[in-house]
């Protein structure tokens, strides 16, 4: 099976009539010599084999194979490997051509020759060795798995094989066969000589029915098919932009980790979904996915599956539902990386119950075992990574996972406190809030691009500013205040600056101990700033009281802000510039946007707090009226004004 030492040998299937790329060789060279970005596929493929440890390479040509040897020896020649070419007679196909070669010793690297692909090697190898297998299929999630073969794995294990036209019945998960593969000696043998024979409809079909193991390896590095001009087109864009190499295993990145039900695909409320066809997209989800995904992000979703502890699905029917949500958002260019789930559930009582599964752990949320395993399993960067989720659950673990956690309004809209874990000491918050996992995935994406200006100029300040920098950032309600200041405080602790953001609508007095006649400072107790200021500039420790938004009333839970240690404090709040602090702040920013965006902001707020349509109207009316020119007065007082639509993505 395995060897014990790296992969030091791969085989490079180069033969084919290339009918697909004809319109690009001409049929003057055979596909592999095809330039990409001006350099031939072939050529590019041992040169990241070489890097990768592999010293010998065979390549198997067929039409016009004649040509390979003179244009890859001066290359093996500089690169320091040994190349073989071998030129088939009379196609043996995918796999039929393999049994021309001698005898094969240990473990090759099998590489179809129309293929862009940057992996690490070492790690394939400790794969290897802990699922050690005749052949392993070296799979990935694509774009299209509806129309793609797919492999059907268990504990790391073929189950299935799915030919892309062969009818299905069901979806089933997004992994595909990329093209690559790594076989033994085993595998050799199993070949019959001189029978013209394909890898996906002959050899592993083969192999599962005698029982030979097949392992499978998912890897979220670079591979993709270059054989045809629109694939050609793809991979050149891909090579311009640096795309190849940036996801391979030893390039750190950040990652989102995405919750399904209520953010990706709609809550269907009750025990949840359990069948397929319960499978609906949230509005641009797919798209949500993509924007991450091109971004250089890894995409992963992180789920609680309660429904298979309870035995109202098994674990075929979870796969079912999973490719459901897979395929649909591949439909829209969404491409998750894993999904991780947790099928455990620690009440019992179901009449079909799986008793094994009925148990407290650490992956069900706000456990973060499953974020902890995709951060061990993926080259994630902790740091820069979120997790965008309905759930209290969700943004609980992505606090104890040491992450951003971004919350949004479909869903539960994070008005899940009162089943939130009695054992947990406190209920989380989210960072930022937003309608949909598009907000929030957009936001993602450009946040760097949001806080640039500010954080460029805080930057400066600090340079000469003695003590901790007071930051204010205020504006009219919806207008963006939030997303800018929690974008600047993400740049600058990336840059190593302690950062404090300082929410003042913490301070609002709640919905029950209102006056119908109190003006908007009042209601956001404006008289208490100065103080709050005092303690900020004396790097004091302050208790906020709590305000729930979506119920606009107490938090049972006090927040604590502790300014001991930072250098740079931003104040986020309508009344964060007023008159009666301003002169005891050393930088003041006013967000404004659109009135048609404030709008729609403002209604979708609303919604989520639960007004109907129509009251939300009436408070808007009054705003305007009784609100919106006092907290105008601070922009003629800011030293920065900014409108976010000119500068998000």
């Amino acid at each position: 099976m395995a060897s014990d030492a790296g992969i030091r040998q791969a085989i490079i299937i180069a033969g084919g009539l290339g009918t697909r790329a004809r319109s690009m060789t001409g049929d003057a060279i055979p596909k592999a010599l095809l330039p990409l970005a001006g350099v031939p596929i072939i050529l590019r493929q041992i040169r990241v084999l070489a890097r990768e440890g592999v010293r010998h390479v065979r390549v198997l040509g067929g039409h016009l194979g004649g040509q390979l040897e003179p244009a890859l020896g001066p290359e093996a020649e500089k690169l320091g490997i040994e190349i073989e070419v071998l030129v088939e007679m009379s196609p043996l196909g995918t796999a039929g051509c393999l049994t021309t070669l001698d005898s094969v010793i240990g473990d090759v690297l099998i590489v179809y020759g129309d293929m862009l692909f940057d992996i690490d090697l070492s790690a394939l190898a400790r794969h290897r060795r802990q699922f050690p297998a005749a052949l392993t299929i070296i799979a990935h999630p694509n774009d299209h798995p509806r129309t793609s073969d797919l492999v059907v794995q268990k504990d790391g294990y073929l189950q299935r094989l799915l030919p892309r036209k062969a009818p299905r019945d069901a979806d089933w998960r997004n992994l595909v066969p990329a093209g690559l593969y790594v076989a033994s000696d085993r595998f050799f043998e199993e070949l019959l000589p001189g029978q013209t024979a394909d890898m996906i409809h002959d050899v592993i079909p083969g192999l599962l029915d005698r029982s030979i193991p097949v392992a499978i390896y998912d890897t979220p590095e670079y591979m993709k098919d270059t054989g045809s001009p629109n694939r050609h087109t793809a991979a050149e864009e891909d090579l311009r932009q640096d795309r190849v190499h940036a996801v391979h295993l030893s390039v750190k990145r950040p990652a989102v980790f995405f919750d399904c039900d209520g953010v990706l695909n709609e809550d269907v409320g009750g025990h949840g979904v359990i069948h397929p066809d319960q499978v609906k997209l949230i509005g641009r989800a797919g798209e949500a996915v993509r924007l991450a995904r091109e971004a250089g992000f890894l995409a992963v979703a992180v789920t609680n599956r309660p429904q298979v502890a309870k035995g109202l699905l098994d674990e075929t029917g979870l796969d079912h539902v999973l490719g459901r949500l897979e395929a649909e958002l591949a439909e829209e260019g969404g491409v998750l990386d894993r999904i991780y789930f947790c099928p455990h559930h620690p009440d019992k009582g179901f009449p079909n119950e799986v008793a094994a599964l009925k148990i407290n752990c650490e992956c069900r949320k706000p456990g973060d075992l499953m974020i902890r395993q995709a951060m061990a399993e993926l080259p994630i960067e902790r740091s820069k990574s979120v997790i965008i989720g309905d759930s209290l659950r969700d943004i609980g673990a992505g606090r104890k996972a040491g992450i951003w956690a971004y919350g949004v309004r479909t869903g539960y809209g994070l008005r899940d406190e009162k089943s939130y874990p009695a054992a947990e000491a406190d209920i989380p918050r989210a960072d930022l809030v937003f309608d949909t996992v598009y907000d929030a995935a957009r936001f993602q994406c450009g946040y760097q691009h949001i806080g640039r200006e500010l954080s460029g100029a805080i930057d400066q300040r600090l340079s000469n500013h003695a003590g901790p920098l007071l930051v204010s950032i205020c504006g009219r309600s919806r207008s963006g205040k939030s997303t800018l200041a929690h974008a600047v405080e993400r740049l600058l602790s990336e840059s190593g600056r302690r950062v404090l953001r300082l929410e003042l609508d913490r301070w609002i007095l709640p919905l029950e101990h209102r006056r119908p006649d109190m003006s908007a400072e009042e209601r956001n107790r404006v008289e208490l700033y100065p103080e709050i200021v005092s303690v900020l500039r004396q790097s004091g420790r302050l208790e906020a009281p709590g305000y729930d938004a979506a119920s606009r009333s107490r938090r049972t839970d006090a927040a604590i802000y502790d300014a001991r240690d930072a250098e740079v404090i931003l104040l986020d709040g309508i009344f964060a510039g007023h008159p009666s602090i301003r002169e005891d702040v050393d930088m003041a920013v006013f967000v404004e946007a659109s009135q048609p965006s404030l709008f729609n902001r403002f209604h979708n707020f609303y919604a989520w707090k639960g007004l109907t349509s129509a009251a939300a109207e009436d408070l808007l009316t009054s705003r305007i009226q009784e609100e919106w020119p006092a907290i105008d007065l601070q922009r003629a007082s800011a030293d920065i004004v900014i409108n976010l639509e000119e500068t998000i993505l």
